[in-house]
């Protein structure tokens, strides 16, 4: 097999290796079982996130398989897109379950009107329901709406849902990490730091059961999601510290700035206690996360014939033009310890970050205009479009694409330094769920000949990587990799490729 095919193959394993259907299903059976579920049981189903509707459908096979699928009463699905049709991987959706698309990455009217249709699904409940909560990437943005102190500091909701976006462009800017983006926006969140769980429990949902798949690095239940279900681990103390760590108070508008206690007299909004009754009836499940991708593509690495196949388990964190230089620096190490007729892998997984502001800073040096503005976010800080005026090429790309524009850049400098070992390797760097930034590609393979193949097509890859333009080389040079969406998000996967 071709060394593109056979990375493009990895990909397909690695995504498959955290299936939402499959996962879910098996998770749900299994808690079923174990609390022995009695079949005249309400149970209401919320599943919420970019791998809603194939949490859903697996959560529901699940219940049938038990004889407890006409106990569902009620539910929902809040999700970026949904199937047009009524039967999801083959499991029919029961008239009971409502299904919302929200906003993403950027919540704006549509995530304030999914979290209204949550609260509605939430008021069908009965005393002694069970409640099961379907977790997964986008969460966040798809149900974000303002708790309700801010609406009132504003005069009404939607203004303050503007305040809500407006805050995560901040936080972006500021090149947060995820954790710490959603440790600030759960705490102004209508359902972050455990509020949905206690909505539930107030209802009189007497067990709540969440199953989540992972996009965060560590599985930390407080981040997912911004921890619907689970309580706030961050005293007022701690979270304070972390918005001044980022210097925060003066580039936040008043209205948040008041609700989070970093202005005038208030304190930081209350959140559950971890001593709320509502958690000792809650259980928590990872379904899904990076270490099952990652170990199902050294998986069908082994299958596929390589062989040599290493798995890194420091995860990914950091800027991606960085992890891309060092990963080549890397690939060039282990290829000369690779004998010319054997082969070898290293995979790793993560998610690194992209500053906004150095790489906006870096655009305005090539000459854009001062007045150049940031039209979409990544919910992970990558870079994706920024248009200093309608003639202007706007900046275009994600963070895997930028790792991988970076390591092609190393590999062809050490080739043009002699270095043989250079045409060795090829580089995968994707998203598990095929879309990296606002673009239509997953990310990119790429060797030591990607750039000079983009020079051709009159590319300047050096200066497209410092002003956030990764799309075009690589879409020059035929090196992304465009699956469509995958319907499962575990973050993102690279697999370096030794050929003989």
């Amino acid at each position: 097999m071709q060394p593109r095919a056979l990375l493009t193959a990895l990909h397909d394993a690695a995504v498959q290796g955290a299936a939402p259907f499959s996962r879910t299903q098996h998770a749900v059976r299994q808690w079923c079982e174990d609390q022995q579920v009695e079949p005249d049981t309400g149970i209401h189903v919320f599943a919420l996130g970019k791998a809603a509707p194939a949490m859903m459908a697996g959560a529901l096979d699940a219940l049938h398989s038990l004889a407890l699928s006409a106990q569902v009463h009620g539910g929902i699905v809040v999700s970026h897109h949904l199937p047009d049709s009524d039967t999801w991987h083959g499991v029919q959706l029961p008239p009971t379950i409502e299904r919302v698309t929200g906003d993403h990455p950027v919540p704006g009217p549509a995530s304030l009107a999914a979290a209204d249709a949550i609260d509605d699904a939430i008021a069908r409940i009965s005393a002694g329901d069970i409640a099961l909560v379907l977790l997964s990437g986008g969460t966040t943005a798809l149900c974000a709406a303002p708790i309700a102190a801010l609406s009132q500091t504003v005069g009404d909701a939607d203004a303050a849902q503007a305040q809500v976006a407006n805050l995560a462009h901040t936080l972006l800017e500021g090149g947060l990490a995820i954790h710490e983006m959603n440790a600030i926006r759960r705490r102004v969140l209508r359902f972050g730091a455990g509020r949905l769980a206690v909505a539930l429990h107030q209802r009189g949902a007497r067990q709540i059961a969440t199953f989540a798949i992972s996009d965060v690095i560590g599985d930390d239940p407080a981040v997912i999601g911004s921890g619907p279900c689970t309580p706030d681990p961050f005293d007022d103390a701690t979270f304070l510290a972390l918005l001044d760590a980022y210097d925060l108070r003066s580039q936040l508008q008043r209205a948040i700035s008041t609700v989070l206690g970093i202005a005038g007299s208030h304190q930081p909004p209350a959140v559950p206690a971890a001593t709320h009754p509502v958690f000792a009836n809650s259980t928590y499940t990872i379904v899904a996360r990076n270490a099952d991708a990652v170990q199902s593509l050294a998986d069908a690495a082994h299958a596929h014939g390589v062989a040599n196949v290493f798995i890194d388990d420091v995860p990914l964190e950091g800027e991606a033009a960085q992890l891309g230089d060092t990963l080549a620096r890397r690939a060039l190490a282990l290829a000369t310890r690779t004998p010319r007729n054997h082969t070898a892998l290293l995979v790793c997984g993560g998610e690194p970050v992209v500053n906004l502001q150095t790489t906006t800073a870096r655009a305005m040096q090539f000459g854009e205009d001062d007045d150049a503005r940031l039209e979409e976010y990544g919910e992970t800080g990558a870079p994706l479009e920024l248009r200093a005026s309608a003639a202007d090429e706007p900046m275009k790309g994600g963070r895997m694409q930028l790792l991988a524009m970076s390591a092609a850049l190393s590999l062809d400098a050490a080739a043009a330094r002699g270095n043989a070992d250079a045409w060795r390797i090829q580089l995968l760097a994707a998203g598990t769920d095929g879309r990296d930034g606002p673009t239509d590609a997953a990310g990119a393979i790429i060797d030591a000949a990607t750039p000079a193949l983009a020079r051709r097509h009159g590319r300047t890859p050096e200066s497209d990587i410092e002003t956030g333009r990764s799309y075009y080389p690589l879409d020059a040079s035929d090196a992304l990799l465009r699956t469509g969406p995958t319907g499962t998000n575990v973050m993102d996967v690279v697999a370096v490729l030794i050929t003989g």
